[in-house]
């Protein structure tokens, strides 16, 4: 299991934005023991990250709410699309 910490830390790593810029928009979900991460700004990236480390992504295109839902759905993006 990830901390919030560690959870932090592969969001930011993987959209490509600070630690700091990660804390500042990042939000915990309590009922799936996920964060949810995103850049500030237009066009800004955000990614859920789960206690486990398996991850969602989404681009500015998909609401905060609709991310969610896929999350808890269960779809994840594979972390070997960040490479």
């Amino acid at each position: 299991m990830l901390s919030q910490d560690e959870q932090i830390a592969l969001g930011a790593k993987l959209i490509r934005i600070s630690e700091e810029e990660a804390r500042l928009g990042a939000s915990f979900l309590e009922s799936d023991g996920a964060l949810y991460v995103c850049q500030s700004g237009k066009g800004g990236r955000a990614i859920i990250v789960g206690n486990d480390g398996t991850v969602l992504y989404a681009d500015s295109s998909v609401d905060w709410r609709t991310h969610e839902r896929a999350y808890a759905s269960g779809r994840r993006t594979p972390l070997n699309a960040f490479e």
